[in-house]
């Protein structure tokens, strides 16, 4: 019992002198958010001497429960005027506390205190560091609605988080402290970057702590953790280049993650190596090929929808893999994503070609960028996406496999065009000509040809499913 007051003791001497040198910055005529981030920073290390001090969960509760009712009083009054700031309404300081103490409870009452020193400690030197790194040194915005966030303070955030976590993890559990490390830095940069008012002082630590946690007592989910953080790490980044809207990012995490559940690391290689050359080739020219996106149903990033559309197949595959333990269901995912990128290099490289498309049915001349129009630059280009992904299969199924998932990506391809041509919705411009959209100037357009049911996004998943239906017809 002395001990634990004692700690008591220390503890709030420890935070009112960490209170009293912000104030005391603030007077001196330090920036209001500097002098608040060295309050969050310094305040978070209560919990290193909390790891010493303290045996009893209800003691180490008494002090961030306390805070939680000086903070808000504090945010209500001023008092604290080392970390509040003017004009804001955020319970950002209050937050801080409730995360203390959610965190401590289980850290305690569980016997592993040092997971909730985890996520603490993110917040802490992740968050905080952030913010002092994004006003300095902030030049690159994230798209909307986070364009408040930077890319400078996101990648602060995931550094000094992931130090954290490896460091508590060596010295605690040192079988988890790589991926643990990797998977809390991520979590505590998705936990910062989406949260807003003072609500990211939840949301950081708390992640953290729970992905450290999960490690811990469930070893089995391990690596779908960091294949979900490596999913969304490369997705954050995709967003970031505008390669890919907030719906996109949210759905191609998920489906990423069940692939790799589902189907292993050759289906999650698969989804990653097509999404990657997928974002590079459409990049490529793209000023040159405004003209013809504009045909498009779609414009900008990848939505939820298409990524749906063009992961969907594989995924579908990669469950029957899991379900039924038959690795042809693996070369059927390959060929999935092959003729995805097949028809995705085809689109976009054709797109950069001087040669006028022609129909891959009529043989007539189309607009570039219809759907069903084909260049022999971008016939070439399917070729090539189609490679990307047969390469995977050489270790797993060989050069025959290999083949196989080539073909069928090259069928892919044209079976894509021949599905645009014969059946997707073409409407008529007021102008004369074709395009894909449907609405033009909030007007609709009349149907000129095709089924008005049939879009890009359902022939995107059509043509792949069909195509891996080919591949498991040849391998039986």
């Amino acid at each position: 019992m002395a001990r634990e007051l004692i700690g008591v003791g220390l503890s709030f001497m420890f935070v009112f002198m960490v209170l009293g040198v912000a104030a005391f910055a603030k007077k001196r005529g330090a920036h209001t958010e500097t002098c608040r981030k060295l309050a969050h920073i310094l305040l978070s290390n209560w919990v290193i001497v909390a790891l010493f001090v303290f045996e009893q969960t209800w003691a180490v509760l008494i002090v961030p429960a306390c805070f939680i009712v000086l903070n808000y009083y504090s945010y209500r009054k001023g008092t604290f005027s080392g970390i509040e700031r003017e004009g804001d309404s955020a319970l950002g300081t209050v937050w801080y506390a409730v995360s203390l103490l959610v965190l401590c409870a289980v850290g305690w009452s569980l016997g592993v205190p040092w997971v909730a020193a985890c996520g603490i400690l993110a917040m802490g030197y992740g968050d905080g560091f952030a913010t002092l790194v994004g006003i300095r040194w902030g030049k690159r915005p994230f798209p909307a609605p986070y364009s408040g966030k930077t890319l400078e303070g996101s990648l602060t955030v995931f550094v000094f988080s992931a130090l954290c976590v490896g460091v508590l993890c060596l010295i605690f559990a040192p079988e988890i402290a790589l991926p643990a490390a990797f998977a809390g830095g991520v979590a505590a940069m998705a936990g910062e970057l989406y949260s807003s008012r003072g609500l990211d002082n939840l949301s950081l630590p708390l992640s953290v702590g729970l992905v450290v946690l999960l490690m811990l007592y469930f070893p089995e989910s391990t690596l779908v953790l960091v294949y979900f953080a490596l999913t969304l790490f490369v997705l954050l980044a995709a967003f970031y280049l505008r390669s890919v809207s907030i719906s996109g990012l949210h759905s191609a995490t998920v489906v990423g993650t069940l692939l790799y559940f589902f189907g292993g690391l050759l289906s999650y290689l698969a989804v990653v190596l097509f999404f990657l050359a997928a974002s590079f080739v459409s990049r490529v020219g793209k000023q040159r090929k405004a003209g013809a996106y504009s045909l498009h149903s779609r414009g900008g990033p990848r939505g939820a929808v298409q990524a749906l559309a063009n992961t969907g197949p594989g995924l579908i595959l990669a469950a029957g893999y899991y379900f039924s333990g038959q690795e042809l269901f693996l070369l059927a995912v390959l060929a999935s994503f092959s003729a995805a990128a097949a028809d995705t290099f085809s689109s976009e490289i054709g797109m950069l070609s001087k040669t006028q498309p022609v129909s891959i049915l009529g043989f007539c001349k189309v607009e570039r960028g219809l759907s069903g129009g084909v260049t022999p630059l971008g016939l070439c280009g399917g070729g090539l996406g189609s490679m990307v992904i047969a390469l995977l299969a050489l270790p797993a199924f060989g050069w025959w496999g290999a083949a196989v998932v080539f073909l069928c990506g090259v069928l892919g391809s044209l079976l894509d065009s021949v599905l645009g041509a014969a059946l997707q919705a073409k409407y008529r411009l007021p102008q004369g000509g074709l395009t894909e959209r449907s609405v033009l100037g909030g007007r609709p357009l009349p149907l000129a040809r095709g089924l008005a049911w049939v879009n890009n996004d359902f022939v995107n998943f059509a043509s792949p499913l069909l195509c891996a239906g080919v591949c498991l017809l040849i391998v039986l």
